[in-house]
């Protein structure tokens, strides 16, 4: 799987915002516009794809570990672990990522204003199975970021 980007992902404990940076990613999109059935257009399709073996990092360079977001919500040491946290969780508070690197997690207010690529995590399917090379989160998003919303 070809990752050339890096994101920084923003995931919510106890409403705290944490920040890892997720290295060796393939941020994909949007893909134009498509016509569904009903004959609606929908456009901007921006996906994450996340390999298991991404580099991902706290902001001081210690490694951190994937807990989906149940365990996540339960667990401890919220700043040594991430999480894909879609719209609607129970946590309260919608995760998202920033293309490229943040040195200190922030707001997605924050984000808004400051960054042009901002996505807010929508949902993610896990796929476990092929080659370890192959085994992925695919992350969809809603996108966040004026350069888009401006098109």
């Amino acid at each position: 799987m070809y990752t050339p980007h890096t994101v920084s992902l923003i995931s919510y404990h106890s409403g705290t915002p944490y920040l890892t940076i997720l290295r060796g990613v393939m941020l994909q999109g949007p893909d134009g516009r498509a016509v569904l059935q009903r004959g609606e257009q929908v456009s901007d399709n921006i996906t994450l794809y996340i390999p298991f073996s991404v580099r991902a990092e706290t902001p001081s360079g210690e490694a951190a570990s994937f807990l989906s977001p149940k365990n996540y919500a339960d667990g401890i040491d919220p700043e040594k672990h991430w999480t894909l946290q879609p719209e609607g969780e129970s946590a309260g508070r919608c995760g998202f990522f920033v293309k490229g690197e943040l040195s200190e997690p922030i707001s997605l207010e924050e984000a808004y204003d400051r960054y042009d690529f901002v996505y807010t995590i929508a949902g993610f399917t896990v796929h476990d199975y092929g080659s370890e090379r192959l085994q992925h989160f695919e992350v969809v998003t809603k996108v966040a970021s004026r350069y888009y919303q401006d098109r």
